[in-house]
């Protein structure tokens, strides 16, 4: 399971967002060029631009980085989560379902609910919670870990 394509779009707006800024910041620059003073512009005004729109794609790219590799693989037996990115690898965790005591999900808000997005809470034992955030459908995730789970006890119950 991948997170909701919302958290893609929202990060695409933060972009836009420092983009307009950027523009709004250069369309001042020029307007009041009197006013303001070259150096003013050439020395300050011209290199925020710079920083502005050099954080905003660097933003852009790590977070279209994380985005692909926030992964949560649902098995019959676990559940793996993978979170990787440019600065933190190899970060997978495996979660047994024997040791999930607790499967909740949580959608809030009418947005969340017209899109299908919320947070799935995965509690286990020794009270460790694990929460993910802006999971697409999370009550069908839910459903088949409680399916996968009473499969695995029936299984080990034969056994």
């Amino acid at each position: 399971m991948r997170r909701h394509w919302i958290i893609l779009f929202f990060n695409y707006l933060s972009f836009t967002f420092l983009l307009i800024v950027s523009a709004l910041l250069y369309y001042i620059s020029i307007k009041y060029q009197v006013y303001l003073g070259y150096d003013l512009i050439m020395f300050i005004i011209f290199p925020v631009i710079f920083l502005i729109i050099n954080y905003a794609f660097l933003k852009l790219l790590l977070n279209y980085i994380n985005y692909y590799n926030n992964l949560i693989i649902l098995k019959d037996s676990n559940v793996i989560v993978i979170k990787t990115s440019l600065l933190d690898t190899d970060n997978i965790e495996i979660i047994d379902l024997n040791k999930i005591t607790k499967i909740d999900t949580l959608m809030e808000g009418i947005v969340a609910n017209i899109l299908s997005y919320g947070n799935l809470v995965l509690e286990q034992y020794k009270d460790r919670t694990r929460i993910f955030h802006h999971i697409y459908k999370p009550y069908r995730a839910a459903n088949f870990i409680k399916e996968s789970k009473s499969k695995l006890l029936e299984k080990n119950s034969k056994d």
